[in-house]
């Protein structure tokens, strides 16, 4: 297939600000969409890979083995079979796909799930050959203050190997975990500065992303006794599917504290607090909850 011409449109500093071709441009340009887990890169950037206008140019790579989840909040509990990463794997091609991804443009560094901050250097390795290999026109990472810690890893990782290279493909950071408590509106995107994001509306193809969704029966389902809910709830799924996805185009040059939002300050503790201190509360739920059945 004959190259197109470069889909990035500026130097290193002009992803300060989010210009009104963005979202064309993206539709058309080769895409490296990295997701920290399997189902990431579904939940935030299916539609936009449904609407895009080459699917033979999408590329997703996987950066954990993805069998941290589901996992049980109480060790003595039980655990997750053996098998979870390889189904999670199945999952990721299935998505793949109903998105129409072809299977040989997807990727897997099998780095574990859940430390990917103590396999900085392998994952900043790996992004570096894909980037090299595949010479993408956008990067797709999550949002640098999302609320898992292999999410900000990632984003972390990914700057380093853009802001070194001659020739920098486009950063687009991505909302997962986008609901927050704490900030203006219960959410992280409204709080960033009015114009800096660029918003696909993936209406027209809701049902052929909630069909990728679907493929992953893991996070959709209450597969272990342990399990109280799934990870991935039925209005969580169905949010997904009727909200535009949003990107933050960004400079992997500029540091993370450059100014995106009116109170960078607030979504950091925000964000924060829910990273760290999420599952302890969890755990001690969940601890209550059993003892109470003994």
């Amino acid at each position: 297939m004959a190259r197109r011409p470069d889909a990035r449109t500026g130097q290193a500093g002009h992803d300060s600000v989010a210009d009104g071709d963005v979202a064309g441009s993206l539709l058309a340009g080769r895409l490296l969409v990295l997701a920290p887990h399997m189902d990431d890169e579904t939940l935030a950037c299916g539609g936009t890979i449904l609407l895009h206008a080459h699917k033979a140019e999408v590329h997703c790579l996987f950066a954990t083995d993805g069998a941290g989840s589901p996992a049980p909040l109480l060790p003595w509990q039980g655990r997750a079979d053996h098998g979870l990463a390889a189904r999670r794997r199945d999952e990721a091609v299935s998505a793949a796909g109903q998105l129409g991804v072809p299977s040989g443009n997807l990727h897997f560094l099998d780095l574990p799930d859940g430390k990917l901050a103590a396999h900085r250097g392998e994952l900043v390795a790996a992004l570096a050959r894909s980037v090299s290999q595949l010479n993408p026109d956008f990067v797709l990472a999550p949002f640098r203050y999302d609320v898992h810690p292999d999410h900000v890893a990632l984003n972390r990782a990914i700057r380093r190997v853009l802001r070194d290279l001659p020739r920098v493909p486009r950063l687009l950071e991505y909302f997962v975990y986008h609901r927050l408590r704490f900030v203006p509106g219960g959410d992280v995107r409204r709080a960033l500065c009015p114009g800096r994001l660029a918003q696909i509306d993936t209406t027209p193809v809701a049902v052929q992303k909630r069909a990728a969704l679907d493929c992953y029966a893991s996070q959709a389902t209450i597969a272990y006794p342990w399990q109280t809910r799934p990870i991935l709830t039925e209005s969580s799924l169905q949010q997904r599917c009727a909200e535009p996805e949003v990107f933050l185009p960004t400079d992997p040059a500029a540091p993370l504290s450059a100014d995106i939002a009116t109170d960078t300050l607030r979504i950091r503790l925000a964000t924060s607090a829910m990273r760290y201190g999420k599952r302890p509360k969890d755990r001690a739920v969940a601890l209550f909850r059993w003892a109470l059945d003994r």
